[in-house]
């Protein structure tokens, strides 16, 4: 057994990577109905995110619970109206829905013209709890609706920090950066993140590689990986952020 072990020790680091099969990255817009991620990360054994277009009059389906992940609807453009068990509100471009595991949901369109949207689906490598899913709960909120704070490179709206049924630790924010601005030094950490970016242009870093990124554009930051972001045009962008946590201070 020592020697099968000790054969194996040099290839561990690539035998652990092959276990995620998304890597840091940028993917381009490319409309309103398209699968953009579909996988699974050091965290996640399955990490979706595609879009959606509802035409005026329709609805996505009769409200329908997923007993086993979280998932999230961001509006790109257009209204939608986001049904969650008995409630429901109306949220335009940036506006945000969080819905734990367990939780029914139905999207309509009640407004005159098609509304676009992102929704991701993740589902941890951990067990789902439903209850702990519940401290936190779901919830729909408009952009309009998130406190906003300014800094000394624009704006920043923490949208929510809490706990899901997926994990111990779910949060989401949007940053609007300054033009010529870069929101940090490039840093790394153990949480994985994803961003959407909703408004203007911007570099983003992954590892030792740098992409342009536009309106609509999507990224996703592997555990660990070296990355940052920065404002290259040439008006103020907005980008929401998303991250997922194991422990509650990680």
């Amino acid at each position: 057994m020592k020697t099968v072990l000790l054969f194996l020790l040099p290839f561990l680091p690539a035998i652990l990577a092959a276990q995620t099969d998304l890597q840091s990255g940028v993917l381009s817009w490319k409309g309103g109905q398209t699968k953009m991620i579909e996988g699974s990360t050091r965290d996640l054994s399955s990490f979706r995110v595609h879009t959606s277009t509802l035409q005026p009059g329709k609805s996505n389906h009769p409200l329908k619970a997923y007993d086993d992940v979280d998932e999230m609807v961001i509006v790109k453009e257009g209204e939608l109206t986001v049904q969650i068990n008995e409630a429901s509100k109306q949220i335009g471009p940036g506006g945000l829905a969080m819905i734990i595991a367990g939780d029914r949901q139905s999207f309509r369109n009640e407004a005159g013209t098609p509304v676009v949207y992102y929704v991701l689906t993740l589902k941890s490598k951990n067990p789902v709890n439903i209850e702990r899913g519940r401290q936190g709960g779901s919830f729909v909120k408009d952009w309009k609706d998130f406190e906003v704070k300014k800094t000394d490179k624009g704006e920043s709206r923490p949208v929510f920090d809490q706990p899901s049924s997926q994990f111990e630790r779910f949060d989401v924010h949007a940053t609007s950066l300054n033009p010529g601005l870069s929101s940090h030094d490039p840093h790394r950490h153990r949480a994985e993140e994803f961003f959407i970016l909703l408004k203007g242009d911007v570099q983003v870093q992954c590892g030792d590689s740098f992409h342009n990124a536009h309106p609509g554009d999507i990224v996703f930051q592997a555990s660990e990986v070296l990355h940052g972001i920065k404002n290259t045009g040439t008006v103020q962008c907005a980008y929401m952020v998303v991250q997922w946590h194991n422990k509650k201070d990680d």
